[in-house]
This record gives structure tokens, C-alpha cells and sequence, in this order.
């Protein structure tokens, strides 16, 4: 038997809570009237000043998924896309998007390009995201992204103009291989 009992013993949880202990009644349950002000701490004070850019952030990083999987509102705005190629683009994205949360921030764009091969300059590669951005959030949304490659018609032969050409390349390439037999794709080694 050891030190283990042999009955269930109810082991508490303690509920994580950010709210101030009066916010709750002696019973646990949160009371209706709880939005009272109550003066911060220093430390409650330079908490929240110090997180505020990270919910700012998670804030933003939501939206962009919410707008990523939309592909109804993602067809109804790019009309001339099917949903295969919006399925392709989506690929390409999250060939640019190194930590998958639905935005290309500038760190990720210069990684995407230097292993690309690509040796223009930081200014150069700073105007073309800022062309890109166009909501000027400090991050490439998907439908910015997809705007790009809409725009790649124009011969302009800005760093912007090279990533789009790079970016249909690869989803032409994707839509050859999608299309391709399982078995095709196996000789190619693809899998």
C-alpha cells in the first residue's frame, strides 16, 4: 500500500485568476459588480503596462488567422483566384511565415529572402515591405500578401515585384504537382 492511499483522495484546483480577491464572493463565485476600481499596485501596474504589447500582438496575430481561413471572404475579395490557387498562395505564406501566426513580419521577409539568395540591400528590402504593408500594421497579412501577387503584373522591378514572381513560380510549380498522379510523384521522390 505504500504511502498512496488506497481511496480517491478530491485534490483541490486552484484556479488561475487575475482579478483582485474581492472581485469574488466566499463561496468562489465571481460577483455581478466585480468592475469596481480599486487603486494598483506598482507591481499590478507595471504588469499590465509591460503584457499590453503582448495582447496587442495575440490581438493581431487572431485577426490574421481569422482572415487566413476565410475563404469565402478571401474569394469574394480576390474573385479572380480559384479556390485552388487562394490554396496555393496560402501555402506560399506559410513558406514565409516562420512562426505560423498568419503574419510576415519583417525578420521573417529577410529570412525568406536571404535563404532565397536574394543580396539587396536592408533599405531596399525595408521599402518593399513597407509597399507590401499596406495598413502599415508592421506585418504582412495574407490578404496583403495576396494583393502583392495580383499586382506582380506591372514591370517595375521592385524587390516587391521579385517576391510576387517568386511566390506565383512556386504556386504554379505547387498547382503542376497537385495535378500530378501519386505515382508520378513518388518517382519525383516529392513525398
Amino acid at each position: 500500500m505504500g504511502i498512496n492511499p488506497s481511496f480517491p483522495i478530491p485534490i483541490p484546483k486552484t484556479h488561475i485568476s487575475f482579478d483582485p480577491e474581492f472581485s469574488y464572493s466566499s463561496s468562489g463565485h465571481k460577483k455581478k459588480d466585480s468592475n469596481i476600481e480599486y487603486d494598483k499596485t506598482g507591481f499590478e501596474s507595471a504588469t499590465e503596462k509591460n503584457f499590453q504589447v503582448f495582447v496587442e500582438q495575440r490581438k493581431k496575430a487572431r485577426e490574421a488567422k481569422l482572415k487566413f481561413d476565410d475563404l469565402d471572404g478571401l474569394r469574394k475579395k480576390f474573385p479572380q483566384y480559384t479556390v485552388g490557387q487562394i490554396q496555393d498562395f496560402k501555402y506560399q505564406f506559410m513558406s514565409f511565415d516562420l512562426n505560423q501566426d498568419g503574419l510576415i513580419d519583417y525578420p521573417e521577409l529577410q529570412h525568406a529572402l536571404d535563404e532565397l539568395g536574394d543580396t539587396s540591400s536592408d533599405q531596399k528590402r525595408r521599402r518593399a515591405f513597407e509597399q507590401i504593408d499596406v495598413d502599415h500594421s508592421d506585418s504582412i497579412d495574407f490578404e496583403e500578401f495576396v494583393e502583392l501577387l495580383t499586382k506582380v503584373v506591372a514591370q517595375d522591378g521592385s524587390l516587391s515585384e521579385a517576391i510576387g514572381k517568386m511566390c506565383k513560380r512556386g504556386t504554379e510549380k505547387t498547382s503542376i504537382i497537385r495535378t500530378m498522379p501519386v505515382e508520378r510523384q513518388l518517382e519525383l521522390g516529392l513525398f
